[in-house]
């Protein structure tokens, strides 16, 4: 690539997914409160969060539901209810609802204050598991230096952790962190492979990615502008049929 042409690099940071300046960008980051995971539950059907006292604690998918749905409330009363129900599940060593409570406390609400070092103890809480969302924003917190020195090498970790569990958003991280050398050692050929196995789910920017790769000869790639536009309008389609995240 020459010293002159700028790097193309996609890079995730938020929900929304836009293309600027030859690089594919996804705008509204974490430390604004947007969670690429999360922010695409948000109208997702899911049941209220419980209000009677000694209701039975929620448990799997029903945590991760009442979890997405809690970021969507506004009434307090039923936040709470729905983080003490939450919280009481959560200490009973339910994962799902380890996870939700990190997002919520990463992400923060109106009657529930952003709290990073709650949200990294909760997600530490799931880590164990390999659940691949507690790994996923372990190692966004990791990347950014939120509640935690940041280090490229442990983000990178994480986000390796969450490959594997079959994050598409994790992947995506990931293939940027070898195409900077970020925290592992420059490898194209990785980066690649994992933009390509994220875009196998669907993911925008990974895609991008690739379809600037191929118009520009980079990461190793020869100029192809008939799979830069491939990828171009698989992306597109992406972005309007976005995958829900494993």
């Amino acid at each position: 690539m020459s010293a002159s042409r700028p790097v193309r690099l996609a890079v995730l940071v938020g929900g929304v997914f836009v293309l600027g300046g030859g690089a594919a960008l996804c705008l509204g980051g974490l430390r604004e409160g947007g969670h690429p995971e999360a922010d695409r539950f948000t109208a997702a059907a899911a049941p209220s969060p419980p209000s009677r006292p000694g209701a039975p604690p929620p448990s799997g998918m029903e945590a991760r539901a009442l979890g997405f749905r809690l970021l969507t409330l506004a009434d307090p009363g039923e936040v709470l209810a729905g983080m003490d129900s939450l919280a009481r599940a959560a200490e009973q060593g339910d994962v799902e609802a380890q996870v939700s409570l990190g997002r919520i406390y990463l992400k923060g609400l109106l009657s529930v204050p952003r709290d990073a070092a709650r949200a990294r103890a909760w997600l530490l809480r799931a880590a164990p598991s390999h659940h691949p969302s507690a790994a996923y924003f372990l190692g966004v917190m990791s990347q950014n230096g939120d509640g935690v020195m940041a280090d490229p090498a442990e983000a990178a970790r994480w986000f390796e952790i969450a490959a594997r569990g079959g994050s598409p958003d994790a992947m995506f991280l990931l293939a940027n962190a070898y195409r900077a050398g970020a925290g592992v050692p420059k490898n194209d050929e990785k980066a690649v492979e994992l933009y390509e196995s994220a875009g196998e789910q669907e993911h925008p920017a990974a895609l991008q990615a690739l379809a600037m790769a191929y118009r520009y000869g980079e990461l190793g790639l020869e100029p192809d502008e008939a799979e830069s536009r491939r990828y171009t309008m698989e992306a597109e389609h992406a972005i309007q049929h976005r995958q829900a995240p494993p």
